[in-house]
């Protein structure tokens, strides 16, 4: 069995109920020891300590070292131990890591602190020594014991990163994969992304081949180096039989492409389908005139990745962004660290927040009696708006009361370049770009709402308002015949006229985005997308025949089973929402059978061409996946496109791999 063999059997292998047994022990302990330790560096301290005890094991078919031991908690063991926990969700500056290592990345630090000379600053510039010191012993100790091995190349690399700069490719991806799993798996916490890899691994690439290193080589080793990205979580699903971690289903993204794809882009293409596991997700950030060879790639990637790799449209985005107000040479940067999650690269962290509308929708609909469909959309515009800013001083509240540890400890403020510049905690709301993400879940549902609503009341005449809401007062009680009528009518998703509904419906949403007070450096940017929210949200009926408690739609999706002319139709439906004013969100297209690159390739074109902002595929069939549900231990690799990611079906709860049968299933 080849390295690359061993090292996936190992993700297979790995125990789902499993916790990563020495932090777990060892801050039980340092919980108790620091019990009375109200110092600033507190939890500075207590990562060193951390990391000066922890085991730094190598195994044969490693890669690259750095992996964390597991085993099941002990027995009344607190697994995951929350001692230390950061913020997570983010793009960390791994290009300045590279370019000048934790030693120069600490210098910056600490003259600003000194320049500033105040006394948050001279804390934060005290704690990041300690935690760059730490994270440099821990290194040297693997360096200690590679050399032990006699695995020389990676006992050289340790010597020098992450402190220093990287000299090679292999030490860059180093580097990059003993911080990343640090702040994953000891710190603790989710979606960790790489960011733009393509750019700063560009350098390293291209000085690997000028000095004789084959692309061969380079693949399998950003394939080993891929592999490892599974490793933070195992297999375990992020919302079912939850692994006792704090990086618990961590998604792990590359994000390639964008003004300028590379050679190196097309190698990591390829590297990423010798890996074809469900880490890392592939994120394209496309031009539709982008160079015809990385195109080409990119769709060839897709046909056999799937649901691993997914694309946006980056002009769309790009120009969304600067009409925000967002300065260029920032904007073009963008990047998504999670899901279908935006964010400003390293320029800002994620926050997120999945906006009630369907709530909202039949909580005005039942507190007034409306003449007309516009005034319906005037007074759920205001309650959106209102909703999301109670949101938003939410979070500013707690900006301002922040636990000890997000105040003092800096692991995430060594790795976001503006804060490191200005000596201040990233995540405290005072950066230069905080971005805010507000999702529309179910935008299909409200769509064919309004429709129903405009038909059967405000047109036709057929029901009076008050008549009309009391049907959905009482879920349709006695009332199948009209139930059935209102699924037969053409819904969002066939490009007809009716699609105009549902584009309506998120130009509301987003003239509510438009609407809030904001600080000057706070962003909002919207977008149409539901995570899970559409299966686990509990809605009352709504008028376009769902009944309470039902699945509402997916994502920017039509309602399952309503899209029935094709997907031509389907995407040209889809073109019609207000895309140009969103950045963030996504769409799940199920092809039943292979789809071959040149379609893939034309339909993904097409839709940007016609305003489209994003795709996303799986490639399964439902005869498959219910043999998967009988048979599991037959299909440990197969993996299915959830919301923004991939996941193994057979982990997932009964209701979710119901809900991934239910959908659509294209013939390409």
């Amino acid at each position: 069995m080849s390295k690359l063999d061993r090292l996936k059997e190992l993700v297979f292998e790995s125990d789902n109920e499993a916790c990563f047994i020495e932090r777990e022990r060892i801050l039980n302990r340092l919980e108790t020891e620091f019990s009375d330790y109200n110092e600033p560096d507190r939890y500075a301290r207590i990562f060193s300590e951390l990391m000066s005890e922890v085991s730094v094991p190598i195994y044969d078919c490693d890669y690259f070292a750095g992996r964390v031991p597991e085993a099941e908690p002990d027995q009344g063991m607190n697994a995951p131990n929350r001692l230390l926990c950061s913020t997570g969700h983010m793009n960390f500056d791994y290009e300045t890591l590279l370019n000048s290592g934790l030693k120069g990345i600490l210098a910056s630090i600490k003259h600003s602190a000194e320049e500033k000379g105040d006394t948050q600053s001279k804390i934060f510039a005290m704690n990041a020594e300690i935690v760059v010191e730490a994270i440099r012993n821990y290194a040297a100790r693997y360096s200690a014991e590679a050399k032990r091995l006699g695995r020389m190349e990676m006992a050289k690399a340790l010597e020098v990163v992450p402190y220093e700069p990287a000299y090679d490719f292999y030490s860059a991806l180093q580097s990059i994969w003993i911080i990343h799993m640090i702040a994953s798996c000891y710190v603790g916490n989710r979606d960790y992304a790489f960011g733009r890899f393509d750019e700063y691994m560009h350098p390293f690439y291209t000085h690997a081949k000028e000095n004789g290193m084959s692309n061969d080589k380079i693949c399998e080793l950003l394939s080993g180096f891929f592999i490892k990205t599974n490793e933070i979580c195992g297999r375990g699903t992020w919302n079912y039989k939850e692994k006792p971690v704090l990086c618990q289903a961590s998604k792990q993204y590359i994000n390639i492409g964008g003004e300028t794809p590379n050679e190196f882009s097309r190698v990591v293409l390829k590297a990423a389908v010798m890996n074809n596991m469900a880490q890392p997700q592939i994120t394209v950030l496309l031009k539709s005139n982008a160079d015809e060879v990385f195109l080409e790639e990119v769709f060839k990637a897709m046909s056999v990745l799937t649901d691993k790799l997914h694309v946006y449209n980056y002009n769309l985005v790009l120009n969304t962004l600067l009409k925000k107000g967002i300065p260029y040479n920032v904007a073009k940067e963008f990047t998504y660290s999670a899901c279908c999650t935006f964010d400003l690269n390293y320029h800002s962290y994620r926050l997120e927040y999945f906006v009630p509308v369907l709530q909202l929708f039949l909580k005005i609909l039942k507190e007034n009696e409306y003449s007309n469909i516009d005034d319906i959309k005037r007074a759920l515009k205001t309650a959106i708006r209102d909703d999301i800013q109670s949101d938003i001083s939410e979070k500013e509240c707690s900006f301002s009361d922040m636990e000890f540890a997000r105040k003092y400890f800096v692991l995430d403020g060594l790795f976001l370049t503006d804060t490191a510049e200005e000596s201040r905690y990233p995540c405290d709301g005072n950066s230069k770009y905080v971005v805010f993400n507000v999702f529309c879940p179910g935008i299909a549902t409200l769509g064919d709402s309004l429709m129903v609503l405009d038909k059967l009341v405000f047109r036709e005449k057929r029901y009076t308002y008050a008549d009309f809401i009391g049907i959905l007062d009482s879920n349709f009680e006695n009332k199948d015949e009209l139930c059935c009528e209102i699924k037969s009518y053409t819904k969002f998703g066939n490009d007809t006229d009716m699609d105009e509904y549902t584009a309506e419906a998120g130009k509301v949403f987003l003239d509510a985005v438009d609407m809030l007070d904001l600080k000057d450096n706070y962003y909002v940017i919207g977008g149409f997308y539901s995570l899970e929210r559409e299966n686990v949200w509990k809605v009352g009926a709504t008028p376009d025949g769902r009944k309470d408690g039902e699945v509402f739609s997916e994502n920017q999706s039509p309602t399952y089973g309503a899209d029935k002319n094709g997907i031509t139709a389907l995407l040209k439906s889809l073109s019609k929402l207000p895309f140009d004013r969103t950045a963030t969100g996504g769409l799940n297209i199920t092809f039943s059978r292979s789809v071959s690159p040149e379609i893939l390739k034309a339909l993904t074109i097409s839709y940007f061409e016609l305003g489209g902002l994003h795709i996303g595929i799986s490639v399964v069939n439902s005869e498959e996946l219910k043999d998967a549900m009988k048979n599991p231990d037959r299909y440990k690799s197969l993996t299915v496109r959830m919301y923004g990611f991939s996941e193994y079906f057979i982990s997932l709860p009964k209701w979710q791999q119901i809900a991934i049968i239910n959908r659509t299933q294209y013939k390409a």
